[in-house]
C-alpha cells in the first residue's frame, strides 16, 4: 500500500458505517451507560429477567494481538501496536464497552494497521500462506470473502464482498496486487466489525418476545471470554449453521473452548486483572526497608500467584474455595526462599505451607501483600479494601475530601495497630475504614513485601482480629473464613460475569445470578464448570430488544 494512503481509513468509515455513531472531534464511537446494578434487597424469583441493552465494546489489547495473530500471522501481530486499555468497575471490558474511541486511538489504530498489513504481506512466503491463490480479479475477491469472514467473525454480505474487492481493486490499480492486498488487510483492521464486538442481536427464538445474539455474535463472544481470542473457523461454522441455537450445543461449544489450549492463558489474563497482578511490573519498595526486593523478585510473586491458580483449576480442578485457603503454593526458589520454607525441587513448583502457619491461599502470598502496602510499610487499610470490594464485592465509599489521606503518628502511637486506632478515633474516618482496617491488622504479621514477621516497630504483633464478626488471625485463617463465606464465591462469580459480558449485572439479571450461583455450588464450586455455565447462561446471549434499548 502507498505511504500515507487515504484508503485505509476510508474503508474503515465506508464500509464500518452502522457500527456505531460517528460524532465530532475526539469522540469517535460514543457508547451508551452503564446499566443500573441490582437492588440488593431484590428477590430473584419475584424479578423479571430484563436483561440490559447491547453495546459495542472495543477489544482489548491482547485479544487485538490474538486476533491479528491469528489472522495475518505472528509477524504482523508484532508490528501491531494497539492502544492501552481504561479501566471500569474493575474491568477493561468494562471500560471498553463504556468510553468512546478517542480520535487519537484512532490513529493509532490506523498506524497499527497499516504496519500489520505491510508485516503480513511482506515475503512471497507469507503472501502465499494468506492469499493463497495466483494474482487476479478472481484472487482478489476469494481472498477478500476469507479475511473478511474471519476478520470480522461472521461471513460477508453480498454488499460488502462487492465494495472490499472494488476497494482493493482501485487500489491495486495505482500499484499492483499486493498493493491492493494490503490496503484491504489494512482497511479490515480498522472497521469497527473488527475492533469491536459488534452485537446487534435478533429475535429470540427460546424466548417470547425476547432478543438474543446470533449464533456468529454469540460465537465471538463465547470465543473472546473463553480463548482470549477470535472464533476459529469450525466454531464459525456451527454458529452459522445453528449449533448455538440451544442449551446443548452452547454447552458443547463451551466445554470445547474451555478444554483447548488457550482457556488457560485467557483465565491468567482475568486473574491478572482481578488481582491487579500487573501492577508488580511497576510496584516500587524501600531499599533500606526491603533490600531482597528486585524486579526478578517481583515476577516472581507474580508468577507465583498465576501459578497457583492454574493448579486450583487446571492441574487438578480443585473447590475455588482452594484458592483462598489453601496450605500450598506454587513459585520458584525465591519464592520459597521469602516464605522460609522448603524450596521446590528442580527450583519451581508446588510448595508446601506449615500445616499450623498463618500463611495460605491467595491471602498469604507475597503479590497480594507488597501490592496492598506502601513502599516502607504495610498497609491494613489498603489489604482490607481489596479484601472487602474484589472479594466479597462491597464498595467502600470513598474518603471525604477535607479527610488527609496521611496516617498520623501520635505520641506513644508506634504500631500500626496503634495508629490506626487513633485515625480512627475521628468519627468522619470510623466507619468506613471499620470496614477495612480490622482485615488488613488480622494479616499484619506479614511485612509490606510478604515476609513472616512477629514484631512491629519492636512491639510484638497482636494478629487476632475479624471478618464481620468472624474470628480469624493470619491470612491462613482469614481464607478459611472467606470460604465459609457465601458472599466470596459469589462475588468470584459476578466478576467473572462482569469480565465477560462487559457491564456489572443488573436489576434485571437478577434470576440468572441467583441461577449462576445455584449451579456453580452444585458443581463444587468448579470454576471451569462454572466458565461453561456462564457462557451457556441466558445472561451471556440475551439483550434488550431494540425498541426497548433506544
Amino acid at each position: 500500500m502507498r505511504p500515507g494512503s487515504p484508503l485505509a481509513p476510508a474503508l474503515a468509515l465506508l464500509l464500518g458505517l452502522g457500527a456505531g455513531c460517528y460524532g465530532k472531534s475526539d469522540q469517535w464511537i460514543v457508547l451508551g451507560p452503564e446499566a443500573p446494578a441490582a437492588p440488593e434487597d431484590a428477590a430473584p424469583d419475584t424479578v423479571a429477567f430484563e436483561p440490559p441493552p447491547f453495546t459495542l465494546r472495543r477489544l482489548q489489547a491482547p485479544q487485538y494481538l490474538r486476533a491479528v495473530e491469528d489472522l495475518l500471522g505472528p509477524q504482523a501481530a508484532a508490528a501491531a501496536t494497539p492502544p492501552e486499555d481504561a479501566s471500569v468497575n474493575g474491568f477493561k471490558a468494562i471500560g471498553n464497552a463504556q468510553l468512546a474511541l478517542s480520535t487519537s486511538m484512532a490513529l493509532l489504530y490506523e498506524a497499527s494497521a497499516i504496519a500489520a498489513a505491510e508485516a503480513a504481506l511482506a515475503t512471497p512466503e507469507q503472501r502465499a500462506w494468506l492469499v493463497g491463490c495466483a494474482p487476479s480479479d478472481q484472487c482478489l475477491r476469494s481472498f477478500v470473502s476469507r479475511l473478511g469472514r474471519r476478520a470480522f467473525r461472521r461471513t460477508l454480505t453480498a454488499e460488502e464482498l462487492a465494495a472490499w474487492t472494488a476497494a482493493g481493486a482501485s487500489e491495486a490499480v495505482s500499484g499492483d496486487f499486493w498493493s491492493g492486498a494490503t490496503a484491504v488487510v489494512a482497511g479490515m483492521l480498522q472497521s469497527p466489525h473488527f475492533l469491536y464486538l459488534v452485537e446487534a442481536g435478533a429475535p429470540d427464538p427460546e424466548r417470547a418476545g425476547g432478543w438474543a445474539l446470533t449464533g456468529p455474535e454469540l460465537a465471538s463472544r463465547m470465543a473472546f471470554f473463553l480463548t482470549g481470542g477470535p472464533p476459529d473457523d469450525a466454531l464459525l461454522d456451527a454458529a452459522e449453521a445453528g449449533e448455538l441455537g440451544s442449551d446443548q450445543g452452547r454447552r458443547r461449544w463451551a466445554w470445547r473452548l474451555v478444554l483447548g489450549d488457550r482457556a488457560k492463558a485467557a483465565l491468567r489474563g482475568f486473574w491478572s486483572e482481578h488481582l491487579g497482578l500487573d501492577g508488580l511490573q511497576t510496584l516500587a519498595k524501600d531499599p533500606a526497608t526491603y533490600p531482597e526486593y528486585s524486579p526478578a523478585l517481583a515476577a516472581a510473586m507474580r508468577e507465583e500467584t498465576l501459578a497457583f491458580a492454574d493448579e486450583v483449576v487446571w492441574a487438578q480442578d480443585l473447590d475455588a474455595r482452594e484458592l483462598l485457603r489453601a496450605r500450598f503454593t506454587v513459585g520458584s526458589s525465591a519464592i520459597a526462599d521469602l516464605y522460609g520454607v522448603e524450596p521446590p525441587a528442580g527450583g519451581f513448583g508446588r510448595i508446601a505451607l506449615p500445616a499450623g502457619g498463618m500463611r495460605g491461599g491467595l491471602l498469604g502470598q507475597a503479590s497480594f501483600l507488597s501490592l496492598r502496602a506502601h513502599q516502607a510499610q504495610t498497609s491494613p487499610t489498603r489489604r482490607g479494601l481489596f479484601v472487602r470490594e474484589r472479594l466479597l464485592c462491597e464498595p467502600v465509599d470513598q474518603p471525604p475530601g477535607q479527610v488527609s489521606m496521611v496516617l498520623p503518628t501520635p505520641e506513644g502511637a508506634v504500631t500500626m495497630r496503634q495508629r490506626l486506632a487513633v485515625h480512627r478515633e475521628d468519627p468522619i474516618c470510623a466507619g468506613c475504614h471499620g470496614l477495612m482496617d480490622d482485615i488488613g491488622l488480622g494479616l499484619e504479621s506479614f511485612d509490606g513485601i510478604g515476609r513472616f514477621r512477629t514484631l512491629d516497630q519492636g512491639v510484638e504483633i497482636d494478629p487476632a482480629s475479624l471478618l464481620d464478626g468472624a474470628p480469624f488471625a493470619g491470612a491462613a485463617e482469614l481464607g478459611e473464613a472467606l470460604a465459609a463465606d457465601p458472599r466470596a464465591m459469589r462475588c468470584l462469580q459476578r466478576n467473572l460475569f462482569r469480565a465477560a459480558v462487559g457491564h456489572v449485572e443488573t436489576g434485571g439479571e437478577a434470576l440468572a445470578m441467583f441461577r449462576l450461583e445455584q449451579a456453580f455450588a452444585a458443581s463444587g464450586f468448579r470454576l471451569r464448570a462454572l466458565l461453561v455455565e456462564i457462557a451457556a447462561g441466558e445472561a451471556f446471549r440475551a439483550g434488550a430488544p431494540p425498541e426497548v434499548a433506544r
